[in-house]
């Protein structure tokens, strides 16, 4: 047969333009298939296309519905009738559709069809540029040529959206594609598959659009029809609220036939509150799963009965009312001028931002400075964080393990914004701002945003002392506490800083996180994870505060240079190419410190956290003397004031060893003029109004932690205190961790010989608590990181050498890749461990190439843990590499991770040459038919494999 001819002569223009269709086809799929195994891995994927899935309506819409965006092909491969359903066997057309559609990516802001901003880099950003350069790419098809410059240009920025959305390891493919050779008959292929491609695209482009235009009707009138149930969920409560008072009026009466009628027409409302609530649930149900936009109209004439019949309930309340005298103007009791008075108190004291008094031009309104934090859910049974993303006005929504939450605790790290989280819910509330779904602020007739640190006796001195006004009459005030009693589902209490409470006090609040105070009162805390632990079994939901995503660190830059672009253009590259800044910016507080200290010192920018701090202590003591108008200095500062900084810090270490966040003036003595006039101490805002007298703290936790950190280290170098001492008390293993790792900080830029001394301590301590704290040393390594430096490195081998032990538990820990580094160094030099257990960590492809570097290298180790960890099949390739040379490990758990074939088939090839291990568990993970032949053929060879674990794969073959 003839080979057809190409109409183009191939020229380095053809050859570059086969090159960019090769790039975005043969590459482009890859990407977007791991883009979306990584979404829906394959071992949950045959769940999430079934018909008991949340996405198969969807699905079926798609199909067949009236534009028929999915033909019977791409069906079937949804919906195999004789196989089990693959991901390798979704078309680059296919792909698309399921990511637009079933992986939660909201569309770019700038839409599908058009180039994203440089700055925008999500997902669906990348996934809409790598479309708009196929589109630009195509432009050049009636010639099939691009030029030199324009070829670079798209080949970049390509390869930049690929690398994002896939993967590093796709970059080293992706370069030795540019310069692969290209043979005529080749470059036509490439040409046909992007001619095909565009086709494909384009036949359901307009279909897609118009579908998720009718989609975004019906979420508009989803919307509408949420925010009427809302309104009629607050008038039952409303309703039910003043029965119950109404019922406990009457029970005082002393006419007996006048109870009686009394209590026969409550029971009559009480069963038509019933009903309504009844058909209001039904309804609600219904539009959740509505895609029809027809179907709403008999939904809303639903609605309108609806609230005819409860106008009917009210009516009869009204009379009801007045039949026992309640409808009487003369003695009730209106809340709406203290209400007023609280809502004025957040739109001024939580409608700004002022976390650094030392800072004045740092005071920036709530509103144009908030970005909205990473908020997930955390499971109740074992408090696992999962990737469930909860909106500001849902965390008090029903989900699938509480129908009707009461109670709230949002954990995170310090300075993650658990405050600012609080503050920007509160003014919400005072300014009226209607959320768009769910039980947002404005459902609540009160919000009562009480900070724990505050707190000198019980929750109402607390309203009293923080919330109400100075000279309010005690009768009116005592009559205030009892509308709250009366109207407790319209009452929510945020109470703040769960950490930052008085041991003492705990138990007063534990009882209203179980309900025996305020049952029906509705409850936000928040904590850290040290304190939150303590009071998750008494909460419905759980959240955790992840802090800033790369996007939201961008996006607070940019709000806050907003005057100075150039300098957030010069903060946001630092960062893009600094991994350990990056890091340190996904803590909130360390963004709004990284950002102020960019402005004070012209784009330099600290390596570490604890450099982050001491800038800023540097900084404080600057504009100190240049407001007392002394002399500018080349001197250090810190050294400088040196004697007030430690006499600071001693009162900071006092007050967290003794459970205090504030102190008196004969605690700071003769410094305190010193003190509040650097900045570093204030008198508490919105102080109590019990204190008699001066009281000062630190404006957050965090600083409190560093000045007790910085004063230890001064204890350390001076010779007065032995690492020994410090860790030998267990409280710096848990609720003084922080001061812990900020001590290293510090000492790792001081003094390498006293970090290496502190490390050999805190070992010891692990071995004499046989594993207990490993985390926390862990911790202190990756805060002694220093760029272009391995000293991290030396001190996970002292680690290592140290750790005589021969089980280390570290099972759901979070430690993460970084913590993962710092176990692989250790394990190359430790000669006692012989099982390590790291499932359930999130090491991810990253941590499980170094632990595969230790596994290399490691003589005792007989039992290794990883499962549960998201390694794929790059951290399998590596693992399989050190299992050929490893002669040591004889059982190995990788279940529940995301190696799919290629990490089976590498795996296979190890198992041909490894002659110890005897058992292997691969359960839970995407292994298809073309991987467990590899692993089948391996077995041939192998000798020494007793057990291999291989169910609840996608193996549907018999394999002999």
């Amino acid at each position: 047969m003839a080979t057809a001819i190409s109409p183009f002569g191939s020229t380095k223009e053809t050859t570059n333009y086969a090159r960019l269709c090769r790039l975005l086809v043969d590459v482009g799929s890859q990407v977007l298939r791991s883009t979306f195994d990584t979404i829906h891995p394959p071992a949950t994927l045959h769940t999430v296309l079934g018909s008991t899935s949340v996405h198969y309506a969807t699905l079926q819409s798609l199909y067949k519905g009236r534009k028929k965006v999915l033909n019977p092909t791409q069906w079937g491969k949804l919906h195999p009738s004789h196989a089990p359903v693959s991901f390798a066997a979704f078309d680059i057309t296919l792909l698309t559709v399921l990511l637009r559609n079933i992986c939660g990516l909201g569309p770019p802001a700038n839409g599908w069809d058009r180039l994203p901003p440089a700055t925008n880099i999500s997902i669906a950003d990348d996934i809409a540029r790598v479309k708009y350069y196929r589109n630009t790419v195509y432009g050049h098809a009636s010639q099939a040529s691009v030029d030199d410059s324009s070829f670079s240009a798209y080949w970049k920025e390509v390869r930049e959206a690929l690398v994002r959305l896939g993967g590093a390891h796709f970059r080293a493919e992706i370069g030795n594609l540019e310069h692969d050779c290209m043979d005529p008959d080749i470059e036509e292929h490439y040409r046909e598959l992007m001619k095909q491609w565009k086709k494909d695209d384009d036949s359901i482009k307009d279909k897609l659009e118009e579908i998720e235009g009718k989609k975004s009707i019906i979420r508009w009138k989803t919307r509408n029809f949420r925010d009427a149930t809302d309104k009629i969920e607050i008038d039952m409560k409303e309703v039910k609220e003043k029965l119950t008072s109404l019922t406990a009026s009457a029970e005082k009466s002393t006419q007996e036939d006048s109870l009686n009628d009394l209590r026969d027409t409550t029971e009559k409302i009480e069963i038509e509150m019933k009903e309504v609530k009844e058909t209001l649930c039904g309804l609600t149900t219904t539009v959740e799963k509505s895609t029809d936009e027809g179907s709403f109209e008999k939904m809303i004439g639903e609605m309108v009965k609806m609230d005819s019949e409860l106008k009917e309930v009210k009516k009869k309340l009204c009379t009801l009312t007045a039949s026992v005298g309640e409808s009487k103007d003369e003695g009730v009791f209106d809340p709406t001028e203290l209400i007023n008075g609280i809502r004025q108190l957040y739109k001024t004291r939580e409608g700004w931002l002022s976390p650094f008094p030392w800072c004045e031009e740092f005071h920036f309104f709530l509103g144009n400075i908030f970005t909205r934090l990473k908020v997930v859910r955390r499971k109740r049974t074992r408090g696992e964080i999962t990737d469930v993303f909860v909106e500001m006005s849902s965390i008090l929504d029903p989900y699938e393990e509480c129908s009707a939450p009461r109670t709230v605790l949002i954990e995170g790290e310090p300075g993650m914004g658990k405050t600012t989280y609080c503050k920007k819910y509160a003014y919400d509330w005072a300014t009226k701002q209607q959320e768009p779904q769910g039980c947002g602020s404005t459902a609540y007739k009160v919000v009562l945003l009480l900070k724990r640190r505050d707190i000198h006796s019980d929750v109402w001195e607390a309203i009293d002392d923080q919330l109400l006004p100075r000279d309010i009459d005690e009768e009116v005030k005592q009559q205030f506490f009892q509308f709250i009693r009366e109207n407790q589902s319209s009452i929510l209490l945020i109470l703040d800083g769960l950490d930052e409470l008085p041991s003492s006090k705990l138990s007063m609040f534990f009882e209203l996180m179980e309900g025996r105070v305020l049952p029906r009162c509705h409850i936000v805390a928040t904590a850290r994870h040290e304190a939150g632990k303590e009071v998750r079994k008494c909460c419905d939901t759980l959240l955790q505060i992840e802090g800033f995503t790369e996007k939201h660190v961008r996006g607070f830059v940019t709000k806050y240079f907003k005057e100075r672009p150039d300098l957030a253009t010069k903060l946001s590259q630092r960062m893009s190419r600094d991994k350990n800044l990056r890091e340190i910016a996904a803590n909130p507080l360390n963004t709004a410190l990284l950002c102020l200290l960019c402005e004070e010192f012209e784009g330099t920018l600290p390596e570490s956290r604890a450099q982050l701090y001491l800038d800023m202590v540097e900084c404080v003591l600057r504009r100190y003397r240049k407001r007392k108008g002394l002399l500018e200095t080349i001197e250090d500062l810190t050294n400088y004031y040196k004697p007030q900084l430690n006499h600071l810090g001693k009162v900071a270490l006092n007050g967290l060893l003794d459970d205090k966040l504030d102190f008196n003036e004969s605690e700071v003595r003769n410094h305190a003029k010193d003190l509040t006039e650097f900045g570093f101490l204030s008198v508490q805002p919105g102080g109590s109004k019990l204190r008699q007298t001066l009281h000062y703290s630190f404006l957050h936790k965090s600083f409190q932690e560093f000045f007790a950190a910085f004063f230890i280290c001064s204890q350390i170098q001076s010779k007065e205190m032995k690492p020994k001492e410090l860790v030998s008390d267990s409280r710096y293993f848990v609720e003084l961790k922080q001061i812990l790792l900020f001590s290293c900080g510090i000492l790792a830029m001081k003094c390498d010989e006293q970090v290496v001394a502190l490390v050999k301590s805190l070992t010891n301590e692990v071995k004499k608590n046989k594993g207990h704290g490993a985390k926390i040393v862990l911790e202190v390594i990756n805060e002694c990181k220093r760029e272009k430096s391995d000293f991290h490195s030396h001190l996970s081998k002292s680690f290592g050498t140290d750790l005589n032990l021969t089980n280390l538990y570290l099972c759901e820990n979070d430690i993460s890749a970084a913590g993962a580094t710092c176990i692989a160094e250790a394990m190359k030099v430790n000669k006692t461990l012989t099982n390590l257990y790291l499932s359930g960590n999130g090491i991810s492809d990253a941590g499980a190439t170094c632990i595969a570097e230790g596994m290399k290298v490691n003589k005792t180790l007989t039992n290794l843990y990883l499962s549960g960890n998201g390694i794929s099949d790059a951290g399998a390739t590596c693992i399989a590499e050190a299992m050929k040379v490893n002669k040591k490990l004889t059982n190995l758990y990788l279940f529940y991770n995301g190696i799919s074939d290629a990490g089976a088939t590498c795996i296979a090839e190890a198992m041909k040459v490894n002659k110890t291990l005897t058992n292997l568990n691969l359960l839970y993970n995407g292994i298809s038919d073309a991987g467990a032949t590899c692993i089948a053929e391996a077995m041939k060879v192998n000798k020494t494999l007793t057990k291999l674990e291989l169910s609840y794969n996608c193996i549907i073959r018999n394999l002999k």
